[in-house]
């Protein structure tokens, strides 16, 4: 026989096993290709809302490029390794190491030209439903489809570099091994011991940092002030040493549940195979428990972050954006009157409903909180009680000693008031450079009041402040809108103030008309008034510097809703397929895992009824196995996102609403799950010579 004969007869033996392998590969290369359509295509790049949100479709492709390369090199060594038996047969036949090398590299050759065929045709095909549901989501209705040379560079050439790790893997693994050492790998792959300490350490460490996340995550003050300054490092090192403990714990999670059955002899004694099995099972696919937990973790983690955050910015624009149209005008900038707006409006065919002028002054918040004093670092104005009762339409009274915080976004009215508040009045430019200076150099209260010299000030104690949500004025911001806070006070102590630093913000609503009309004509009204026809050349509403014309663009409702979905649709797009993405990668895992293992199954089956096992008894063994695989990881990866998502949401009223809809999420994952499980179970069982 032939070395091609071989070569041949090998590749049909293993046809299922080839077959599985190259469905892996080519998954990852149509996964890199889909991916890699939207990160480089040209028209979508025209799109200011694809603007806002490329850092995160870019770090997006970074996470999926790392994954596609640990995906990879873990199913490319598993598959190595589960061949061991097979390459030790053909050593010690007499092939060479070389000839085994010859045939592998001609193997690979075959997956790697077949992976890419399939993968890139896949994603030919699927990219096509791709910006279909993204051009739906997005409310788009131009052909977005552009596939750029780009992204057959990456999806190939990131597939390619991984491939030949991998073979070079594999020229290690067949050179540097004995012909026992290989024999032995297929069964000794994933072989692991129990460590109960080692165990029982890692799961009291992974609890403990889940602990400190969550912690730290809805505001602990203990551990926000044990991390300190470096909050975002600690964060990042608690999520590294769960990932970490997690692997250490979860071979050693079964001991504990055998611990609790022994106390029950008959229960313990009934299932006493099945238990000995899972806790065997346990140690031999800790890595595959732990990658499909990841997996599973991962999935959840992106696509409820992408859909919450959809669901919040849909939720709350309308108290965001109470008012159809807003020009913040001051002494310098959009600088317009009522009846200036009104005509502009008439002129193009709109019809005026609600229109309410607010007059303000612009201040600098600090507060004294045990007797530290801070700066709020917030938009924060300063209104009259006449002007704000006259503008929402409320008769709330504020003695001159007295102060009413009115926040736009719901929740922020119910913390506790454990502070003073003292006000800053003088221009922006000065009061924010006196900010940042205090936030590099802190000083107490005594101090900071002295160093303002003849600056403009109020100052409240905290039983004489209150506050309430009040829908006062729209707020800026795309991707994040920005609170405003309205310090109401006393019309005398107002008045005391009111000098030339004070503005007014024009809110208005139409009854009739195009508002688009009307908003363009009211932009270059203002372009003119401003001496800058460049002006506002996007739809983007910048935050930060408010004596820039830039920074202080017209409102208009509608764009803003336009833009502000456009963006999280982008982003709910891009988080969902990375969590669609992971969970389908869990699944091909499973599936991977299975197919391969097959024929090891098979042979136990076989000793399992030598001993006198039943063919039921066995279909119970192994849909034990099948079990833990694929509903363990569900409950490992599942619950502590869950658990991490709850804290995420402590900063909103609306974290119950955003709850419900992640946990209808993970209610799907599992029903999909189940699905497969039930469906790759019947296959199971017909490889390993049982009927379903």
């Amino acid at each position: 026989m032939t070395f091609k004969h071989i070569v041949g007869k090998n590749l049909r033996y293993n046809f299922k096993r080839f077959l599985s392998y190259l469905f892996v590969n080519s998954f990852v290369v149509a996964v890199l290709f889909m991916y890699g359509s939207l990160l480089f295509n040209e028209i979508l790049a025209k799109d200011v809302a694809m603007q806002l949100v490329t850092d995160y479709i870019e770090i997006a492709a970074y996470a999926i490029i790392l994954f596609s390369i640990a995906f990879v090199s873990y199913t490319g060594i598993y598959f190595v390794k589960s061949r061991g038996r097979e390459f030790g047969v053909y050593l010690t036949l007499g092939m060479t190491t070389r000839d085994l090398l010859r045939m592998v590299v001609f193997e690979s050759l075959v997956i790697v030209i077949g992976s890419a065929f399939c993968g890139i045709a896949a994603g030919l095909l699927v990219s096509k439903l791709f910006y279909l549901i993204l051009a739906k989501i997005l409310g788009l209705t131009a052909d977005i489809y552009f596939i750029s040379y780009k992204t057959y560079l990456l999806s190939l050439g990131v597939f390619l570099f991984v491939f030949l790790c991998n073979l070079l893997f594999t020229g290690f693994f067949i050179r540097k091994l004995s012909i026992l050492q290989i024999s032995k790998s297929s069964s000794t792959k994933e072989l692991s011991k129990s460590r109960p300490v080692i165990g029982a350490v890692s799961a009291i460490v992974f609890i403990g940092s889940l602990w400190s996340c969550y912690a730290a995550l809805t505001g602990n003050v203990w551990i926000n002030d044990l991390m300190g300054e470096n909050r975002s490092n600690w964060l990042m090192a608690d999520m590294l040493t769960m990932f970490v403990s997690l692997y250490f714990a979860i071979a050693s999670s079964i001991d504990a549940v055998r611990a609790i059955l022994k106390r029950f002899p008959a229960m313990y004694n009934r299932n006493i195979l099945i238990l000995s099995s899972l806790s065997h099972r346990f140690f031999a696919y800790k890595v595959s428990l732990y990658i499909v937990s990841l997996l599973i973790a991962l999935s959840l983690f992106f696509t409820g972050f992408g859909l919450s955050l959809y669901s919040y910015t849909k939720k709350t624009l309308d108290e965001y954006v109470p008012y159809e149209f807003m020009i913040e005008s001051t002494n310098t900038i959009n600088v317009i009157s009522a009846d200036e707006i009104q005509s502009i409006v008439k002129a193009n065919g709109g019809e005026i409903g609600t229109f309410s002028p607010l007059e303000f002054i612009r201040n600098e918040n600090y507060r004294t909180v045990s007797g530290e004093l801070i700066f709020v670092n917030k938009a924060s104005i300063i209104v009259s009680e006449t002007n704000f009762n006259k503008h929402m339409g409320t008769s709330v009274d504020v003695a001159p000693d007295e102060l009413l915080l009115a926040h736009n976004q719901k929740g922020e009215e119910g913390e506790r008031i454990d502070y003073d508040s003292l006000l800053t009045v003088e221009p922006w430019r000065a009061g924010h450079t006196r900010a940042e200076a205090f936030r590099q150099r802190p000083m107490d209260a005594g101090q900071f009041v002295k160093s303002l010299g003849d600056v403009a000030r109020l100052s409240y104690e905290k039983a004489k402040t209150r506050a309430m949500y009040a829908p006062f004025i729209d707020s800026y911001g795309n991707v994040e809108f920005e609170s405003v806070m309205a310090n109401v006070v006393d019309d005398s102590v107002y008045e005391r103030l009111r000098g030339e630093e004070h503005g007014t913000a024009y809110l208005f609503n139409l009854k009739s008309g195009d508002g688009a009309r009307v908003f363009e004509s009211l932009l270059d009204a203002l372009r003119v008034k401003n001496g800058d026809q460049s002006l506002w050349a996007t739809s983007e509403a910048k935050l930060g510097e408010k004596d820039v014309a830039e920074n202080l663009r017209p409102i208009f409702k509608e764009e803003r809703i336009d833009v502000t979905l456009r963006i999280n649709g982008f982003m709910l797009f891009s988080f969902a397929f990375m969590g669609l993405l992971f969970l389908m990668s869990s699944i091909v895992v499973l599936y991977y895992k299975i197919v391969t293992d097959i024929d090891e199954e098979k042979g136990k089956i076989a000793l399992l009824k030598k001993i006198g096992l039943t063919a039921a008894e066995c279909r119970k063994y192994l849909q034990a196995h099948l079990a833990i695989l694929f509903f363990t990881p569900l409950l490992i990866g599942g619950i502590p996102v869950l658990f991490l998502l709850h804290a995420s949401f402590g900063f909103t009223v609306y974290a119950g609403y955003l709850m419900v809809r992640v946990l209808l999420l993970y209610g799907l994952f599992a029903l999909m799950n189940t699905a497969f499980y039930r469906s790759l179970r019947k296959t199971f069982f017909r490889g390993v010579g049982l009927a379903a």
